[in-house]
């Protein structure tokens, strides 16, 4: 947290009292109504003590000084932001605005806007400010951003104007004055000494897999991009608030396609089960035309009018059902949901034959899918469904490519029966299969090539790929044969080139066999791995598919110990953008929360338990509740690593590359 320098002292170094430039403005005036705006707030600006908690909350350290929050009730109800909070304190002390200290109560928090609402036991009326209406508020206008962090007796300020309205979804305003830890849950004020809103840090990106956190959007610190929630708007929710219950963010339960949400329409590709949609009877392929009488043409306008509201809300929202003259619109009454069932994708049970394992004496053109593999007792075998078949149709929809057969089995539910069309020796068969939850089961055989060959040839060179903005260079082993899109199996590695060249000797039969891309990845710290270093994995990860062009459906990223940590970190957090993730003997970061699984991204985790590991019941526990948050988990127990050998064994390596194998299915 960077040290403000407070407005009101600055002053005096630079303002002169009688002060008129040359352009005709009176800056000693301008100087005074800010004086006067931060002295009209001051008294019901709070310091706020928190003892006890969590240090860090994912990698983002939390508010470990004072904090500020605002008097919003004579009778002491004071609003601060959850950040000040995300440590999860044992007890809070404030700061009256007579100097006294007092205990206060978290009432509830507001977990849609990052608010929380305390409460303290007063024997006196406290002073309350105005609030200014959302409907006089515009860009350009001064804007202050008081808090009482550093001292006592005074506020600081930091000062500059509303730069936008309606930010984050709806939610915030934003202003150009500093914002930061130094004044996070005080209030952002106009130029008459009327609050506009209450400071808090906000990001545009969920922290992962559509879940918000309380630090979210700290990394913007006095950047120039803060962000206050409407006064007004608190005001508005409080009598829910005091009842004592968690305001949460409202949720509809669908899933749809993913893009630019300021392009993409909002039509429905997945349906939560369970869920108010599902209640509501919405269903894949229906198209979101309105909400409570506002036309939506996009997922972003869609997000606008729903975000801002809360769990328990009803909305009317139109639907669009079917296209041309068969189209039908209607209105369906629904009501937000606090949390939705976990989702679970929908698994058949086949592999797609590699291009070596349709014909290779023979190019297919033929649309469809031909089965490389099954799954024992999967819905695809208890259908009949056999290697060599060649799926053309699933449920109502024909089957160009593998692509195409992906995108249906997302907007499918395990438990649902549909039904298949193959072609099996030049005749069409009609089957009927039940889906189910996406197996944990890893292949055990599955043909990987001539691994033979492959393992005695001589080890090949790491090549170098260097991310211009870090210090750390990446290494990778690309497969001896080159494929159009390869899997991609980011491995993080300890530092040293000891290391990264004995994974790649290790990994090189696997590559050349899968047709797979080995990524090296090193930490940026002469300490190892640590959470900083996410950033970085990040951009390397997202360098590494466009350059590789690997197949979205394995793309896996990998470590042990810490850096199996950072792997669960990131691959939950952006799981849109990987298929797998794999920690051995690695427990999740303790202060995570495992975020909703996602019906656009079918992540799976593999969990590896060495011998006698003293994770072990660490590890087991998560397995647990990742499996409860609708994730499948598979594992697999290694011998235990020694102090000269920290390599996998042959065996787990093997495991390994049959359930990346793997994670190219329906």
């Amino acid at each position: 947290m960077r040290n403000k320098i407070s407005l009101l002292t600055l002053s005096i170094a630079v303002f002169s009292a009688n002060l008129v430039r040359a352009d005709g403005r009176d800056y000693a005036l301008e100087q005074t109504a800010i004086r006067q705006a931060a002295a009209a707030v001051a008294d019901s600006v709070v310091q706020i003590h928190t003892v006890g908690g969590f240090e860090r909350i994912g990698e983002t350290m939390t508010s470990q000084g004072p904090a500020t929050g605002l008097i919003i009730t004579p009778d002491g109800y004071i609003v601060s932001s959850a950040f000040n909070f995300a440590q999860r304190p044992s007890s809070i002390l404030v700061g009256m605005p007579s100097g006294k200290q007092v205990p206060a109560e978290l009432v509830a928090r507001d977990l849609n806007r990052m608010l929380v609402l305390l409460k303290v036991a007063v024997d006196e009326q406290l002073p309350v400010p105005t609030f200014v209406p959302e409907r006089e508020m515009a860009v350009g206008q001064w804007s202050l951003a008081l808090g009482r962090t550093f001292q006592t007796d005074k506020v600081d300020t930091s000062l500059g104007i509303i730069s936008a309205l309606q930010r984050m979804h709806g939610r915030v305003v934003q202003t150009d004055a500093n914002v930061s830890a130094a004044n996070y849950g005080g209030p952002l004020v106009d130029i008459r000494g009327r609050v506009l809103g209450i400071l808090v840090p906000m990001s545009p990106q969920p922290t992962g897999g559509g879940a918000e956190s309380e630090v979210a959007g700290a990394e913007f610190y006095d950047s120039g991009i803060g962000f206050a929630v409407p006064l007004e708007h608190v005001l508005t929710v409080l009598d829910r608030w005091k009842a004592g219950e968690d305001l949460l963010p409202g949720k509809l339960g669908i899933g749809m396609k993913a893009g630019s949400a300021f392009v993409e329409p909002p039509a429905i590709v997945t349906v939560w089960p369970g869920s108010p949609a599902a209640e509501a009877d919405w269903q894949a392929g229906d198209t979101i035309i309105a909400v409570d009488g506002k036309s939506v043409t996009t997922q972003s306008q869609l997000q606008y009018q729903t975000k801002p509201l809360y769990a328990g809300d009803k909305l009317t929202v139109s639907l669009r059902r079917g296209t041309g003259d068969k189209a039908e619109e209607f209105d369906s009454e629904i009501t937000l949901a606090a949390e939705l069932p976990a989702f679970r994708h929908a698994f058949l049970g086949i592999l797609p034959a590699t291009p070596d394992e349709k014909q290779p004496d023979k190019e297919i053109t033929a649309p469809g899918v031909v089965v490389g593999h099954v799954w024992p007792e999967s819905p695809a075998a208890s259908a009949g469904i056999r290697a060599g078949d060649r799926l053309t149709k699933l449920g109502d929809t024909q089957i160009a490519n593998l692509a195409a057969a992906i995108v249906v089995m997302k907007a499918l539910q395990p438990e649902e029966k549909i039904t298949i069309v193959v072609v099996r020796d030049e005749k069409e068969l009609k089957l009927t299969a039940e889906l189910t939850t996406v197996t944990e089961v890893i292949l055990s055989s599955i043909d990987l090539g001539n691994e033979e060959k492959v393992a005695s040839s001589e080890p090949r060179e790491l090549e170098t790929l260097k991310l211009p903005q870090f210090p750390q260079e990446a290494k990778f082993l690309a497969p001896e044969k080159e494929s159009a899109a390869p899997g991609l199996l980011i491995w993080l590695a300890e530092k040293g080139e000891k290391d990264e060249a004995a994974l790649a000797k290790a990994w090189q039969a696997s590559c050349d066999a899968e047709g797979m891309v080995l990524l090296l990845a090193r930490p940026g710290g002469e300490n190892g791995w640590e959470f900083e270093d996410l950033e970085y994995l990040d951009q390397l990860a997202r360098t590494a598919r466009g350059r590789f062009d690997a197949d979205p459906q394995q793309t896996v990223i990998a470590g042990s110990g810490k850096a199996g940590q950072l792997a669960y970190a990131l691959g939950l957090r952006r799981a849109e953008d990987f298929s797998g993730v794999i920690a051995d003997n690695a427990p999740l970061p303790r202060t995570m929360k495992i975020p909703e699984n996602s019906p656009g991204a079918a992540l799976s985790l593999l969990t590896i338990l060495p011998a006698n590991s003293s994770f072990a019941p660490l590890v087991k526990q998560d397995i647990a509740q990742l499996r409860k948050a609708g994730f499948p988990v598979s594992v697999l127990e290694r011998p235990a690593a020694t102090d000269d050998n920290q390599q996998l064994d042959a065996t787990t390596r093997a495991a390994i590359t049959r359930w990346i194998a793997g994670l190219n299915r329906l």
